[in-house]
């Protein structure tokens, strides 16, 4: 949202005429005591809230933790308390009261600036100003007159300098001599290390003396902003919102890792919302989770903690959680996919999900073969299915955008698609005469092809998807010189079956075996008559000699000559022996 930026001076007027009003019109101890009617009941045991989790932002394991909450985002007025850790737990060391900005408090993450509204959240406290240091650990700024914080939308933004200034940079010395910046705190909002600083999102962001309304700063007693820094040190933070925006009733472990994932997440702010439930501890393998308005957090030894929310956790629910295949969540959810898709990885595999598809798990063999083949970027696109299992040999499949991959033991994860995949499964996939296929497509002849178990798919644009199986398929994949099949196995009249390919022919009969031969060896082949001619089936595949092709058959050969002469050979008929003349006898 735009915002416009205002004057030190008219900051400075309406801290001191608010107090003024304020201080005349209601007693102090009368606002703590009758909050609005519509504003939550107070928390005055905020450190035994953080001890047992119940708070939405995270103290991020601080020495100390200080609170300043509102009963309402609409109410200035705040308890003030101040907690040390011993040990796993926090115990109070002080309580007070104060004021915030002069409107309250504004959500999370909102920008503020110039809508005198406090930052709701966990902040660090880094740095501290005033008068003179009080014996803190906190780098300390001693305030002079030339003492200037950044309000202009320049390098000195949100920081101390020390200069003459712009009209939007505050007036340290002015302030301090108000009583205001006597002692001060900087509550570390919208700048480093906490957060990239953003111009216009805020600045000068102070827990600081004079107990008044403000554009956006934490004031209380002189004596407790002392004490806060005489025992502060870089690392502690302060918690502060209204009540609802700051506790929840369930509890988690508040230095554990889900509470510290939540806490990087963006807490509240964040896509998971609110704590749901409590932290369940106990889960396979002593996991552990917690669930919030828009998602979870799961955790496990060997993967951490991780969000998982939306269609994937339905999904990942739907195949059994942490207790089925998946196992825990191993990553969170990775966004920003092809087609505006997303994945996350699991300890037994992934769940990928687009709008196109849904959400589908992918895991084993067929999980390596898509990634292999470059996931949702490649040519198999997302998956359309979940993994099918139950397949001749124990095979399994699963099917995607551009094609379908299917494993079985003994041939591993393939991709099948297009044409090659249409002719594959019409002679019945697994259950065919190819049965699995034994590698991907791959280029051949012009074209492509793929190996099964039972033989090879060739494809060409001219020619189409041509299975080449059984003997005359063994021959081809002993030759790999013949090109892709132009034409489906055939039969001939005598029983034998023959195919063509680019670079030839390939003949079989079950008495002769399978053969190649070139165009224009069968060509004179079938000029003799072919396989019904004097000649017979191929004995030999065709062969290169000193006059030219050869190739021998049952009954001969054919010689074809460089020039094109073809000789015809036929072997003479097997000579008979002759019987022995009968033994004359005498008379």
């Amino acid at each position: 949202m735009s915002v416009l930026k205002v004057s030190v001076l008219k900051i400075s007027v309406l801290k001191v005429l608010v107090a003024a009003v304020l201080a005349l019109a209601v007693p102090a101890g009368a606002v703590v005591l009758a909050p609005p009617a519509s504003a939550a009941v107070q928390v005055y045991n905020p450190c035994a809230r953080l001890s047992a989790g119940q708070t939405k932002f995270s103290g991020f394991g601080a020495n100390r933790v200080t609170f300043a909450t509102a009963t309402s985002r609409n109410t200035s007025l705040l308890t003030i308390t101040g907690c040390v850790r011993s040990g796993n737990r926090y115990v109070q060391e002080w309580q007070d009261w104060g004021y915030g900005g002069q409107y309250g408090f504004a959500a999370q993450n909102r920008e503020w600036e110039d809508t005198y509204r406090s930052p709701t959240g966990s902040f660090s406290f880094t740095e501290a100003l005033g008068r003179s240091n009080p014996g803190t650990a906190l780098s300390y700024y001693t305030i002079n007159s030339r003492s200037r914080w950044g309000g202009e939308w320049n390098r000195n933004y949100n920081q101390y300098f020390e200069g003459t200034g712009g009209e939007a940079d505050e007036n340290l010395w002015t302030f301090m001599n108000q009583g205001y910046y006597e002692q001060a705190a900087v509550i570390n909002y919208n700048r480093p290390p906490d957060s990239k600083t953003v111009l216009g999102a805020s600045y000068a962001i102070f827990f600081h003396a004079g107990r008044a309304p403000s554009a956006g700063c934490v004031s209380t007693s002189l004596a407790t902003v002392r004490r806060l820094l005489r025992t502060s040190r870089p690392g502690d933070r302060i918690i502060m919102g209204a009540v609802d925006d700051v506790f929840t009733p369930y509890s988690s472990n508040p230095f554990g890792a889900i509470s510290a994932k939540y806490a990087r997440a963006g807490g509240p702010a964040s896509w998971l919302g609110s704590p749901a439930s409590r932290e369940v501890t106990g889960l396979r393998g002593g996991g552990a989770y917690q669930v919030f308005r828009g998602g979870s957090i799961y955790w496990s030894a060997a993967g951490g903690a991780h969000t998982i929310g939306g269609a994937i956790r339905s999904k990942w629910a739907a195949a059994g959680a942490q207790n089925g295949r998946l196992g825990y969540p191993a990553s969170d959810e990775g966004r920003g996919l092809e087609n505006g898709g997303a994945y996350q990885s699991f300890q037994g595999g992934r769940i990928h999900w687009s709008r196109a598809t849904g959400a589908h798990v992918t895991w084993g063999g067929i999980l390596s073969a898509w990634a292999a083949s470059g996931y949702e970027r490649g040519v198999l696109g997302y998956p359309t299915s979940d993994e099918t299992g139950g397949l001749k040999d124990g095979g399994s499949y699963q099917t995607f955008q551009g094609g379908i991959v299917h494993w079985s033991p003994a041939t591993g994860a393939r991709i099948t698609r297009g044409a090659i995949r249409t002719a594959w499964a019409a002679v019945g996939s697994e259950h065919g005469v190819l049965g699995y296929p034994t590698s991907n497509e791959y280029a051949f002849s012009g074209g492509a092809a793929q190996n099964f178990q039972g033989g090879t798919v060739t494809w060409t644009g001219q020619s189409g998807a041509r299975i080449v199986a059984g003997a005359i398929g063994a021959k081809f994949n002993a030759a790999r010189t013949l090109g892709n099949a132009t034409t489906t196995e055939l039969g001939t009249g005598l029983g034998g079956r023959y195919q063509a390919f680019r670079n030839g022919f390939i003949t079989w009969h079950r008495t002769t075996g399978a053969h190649i031969s070139t165009a224009s060896s069968r060509a004179a082949w079938i000029a003799a008559g072919g396989e019904t001619g004097p000649l017979g089936f191929p004995t030999a595949d065709a062969r290169q000699a000193a006059s030219g092709t050869v190739q021998d058959y049952q009954h001969g050969r054919i010689a074809i000559a460089a020039d094109g002469t073809v000789t015809l050979t036929l072997d003479p008929p097997p000579s008979s022996t002759p019987s022995a003349a009968p033994t004359e006898t005498g008379g």
